[in-house]
């Protein structure tokens, strides 16, 4: 089966560069790429914590804490 991808753009500040920057070499051997397993990671990590807040907004939808759609 072909997953859908796409090319992101970003813009990120110094401080976060140098970050990136830094991890060549132990996340990937381009910036793209290290930003990429840190997405990857970042999502592995809190998928849990993802679907949690999914179910907590549709609860609050439901007992009329947010407006209907």
């Amino acid at each position: 089966m072909s997953q859908k991808k796409a090319e992101l753009r970003v813009f990120v500040d110094g401080v976060h560069l140098k970050v990136i920057d830094d991890l060549i070499g132990i996340y990937g051997n381009t910036r793209s790429e290290v930003v990429r397993t840190l997405i990857h990671d970042w999502f592995t990590t809190n998928i849990g914590k993802m679907k949690e807040l999914q179910k907590q907004y549709n609860e609050a939808r439901a007992k009329g804490y947010l407006a209907k759609k």
